[in-house]
């Protein structure tokens, strides 16, 4: 991978320090050097450029003073039993100097296929949880930020994980979206439509394109769709969506049509749906891969859900009164 950087925000002061080396053991030499007030977010021991001597790379956040701020400290050891270190902050100028800069996550994987790991994080750059990603080559022993991600991940995820089976590993981000608030509450604890995208080396940088969710949210987000569906009428949507004859119960068996679908939708979820929407949208709960619940001012909706060969299908609504 280019030593260049992919993009001159990721650019940060290396800070490296003289202070007397020491022998002995890492971990020591290691909280020495700890600022006041720092916690650990994550540790990594390999050997980051193919010399057969492992690296340390720790990601440290300080909380105090306000507002945090995080970087990465990389520790290795030479023939003598002596120890070196650096120092890299994660702040930039896409960092604003209220609101601080901390770990979401990190990986240690090879993802463009060198045999040698990389270093990939994510930080949190907002109270709503925005989130962006880094990658870092560490090859001399002084991390090298080499991608940032040129969009950030509302209430995003990040992992590493070779996804193709290529036995090269891919950046994996998911987020949420703003996909369902005619339905649905975006208040801040309340779950969202989830997107997933992924990042795959070419040979030349990472190529993007998108990735299913992982359970339970591709479940959650097929019963956001078919509350939408219902609620604006289109029944043809819906009725692709269900699984019949069992989402009409006893009586599926008898007719199953499109027809009867609309018929049941229009009699017996339609005027309770309409009644909890016309005092508020719905809070949803946290999802599962088979039930996804949704309570309103006067009902809790409760959508079962089924895998298929065809992907997540709808197979129950049940619908109960809630207890004031």
């Amino acid at each position: 991978m280019s030593k260049k950087n992919a993009d001159e925000g990721t650019k940060s002061k290396k800070i490296k320090t003289k202070d007397t080396i020491k022998k002995g053991k890492m971990s020591e030499y290691i909280l020495s050097q700890f600022p006041d007030g720092a916690m650990t977010d994550f540790i990594f021991y390999e050997d980051f450029d193919n010399d057969t001597q492992k690296e340390a790379v720790i990601g440290i956040t300080r909380f105090s003073p306000f507002p945090p701020d995080s970087a990465l400290l990389i520790v290795n050891k030479d023939s003598g039993g002596e120890f070196g270190h650096v120092w890299f902050p994660l702040q930039d100028e896409t960092v604003s100097s209220t609101q601080g800069c901390v770990f979401d996550n990190a990986a240690v994987a090879d993802i463009d296929g060198d045999g040698v790991p990389e270093l990939v994080v994510s930080r949190v750059l907002s109270n709503e949880h925005d989130i962006d990603i880094l990658v870092f080559d560490l090859a001399d022993r002084t991390p090298c930020p080499v991608w940032k991600s040129e969009r950030t991940f509302f209430h995003g995820s990040m992992e590493v994980y070779d996804t193709d089976g290529d036995g090269i590993s891919e950046i994996v981000a998911e987020c949420g979206t703003r996909e369902g608030s005619d339905v649905i509450s975006m208040d801040e604890g309340c779950y969202r439509v989830r997107e997933g995208h992924v990042y795959k080396w070419d040979g030349a940088g990472f190529r993007s394109g998108p990735y299913e969710v992982g359970m339970p949210y591709v479940s959650y987000n097929t019963a956001v769709e078919f509350l939408r569906a219902i609620w604006g009428r289109d029944y043809k949507r819906a009725y692709e969506m269900v699984v019949m004859p069992s989402f009409l119960g006893l009586a599926g068996l008898d007719d199953s049509r499109p027809q009867a679908f609309k018929s049941h939708i229009e009699r017996s979820i339609l005027p309770l749906l309409a009644r909890n929407l016309d005092s508020g949208k719905l809070i949803p709960a946290e999802p599962y891969d088979t039930c996804c619940r949704f309570s309103g001012m006067k009902d809790d909706f409760t959508i079962e859900l089924i895998k298929t060969d065809l992907g997540v299908k709808v197979s129950g609504f049940a619908i109960s009164r809630r207890k004031n």
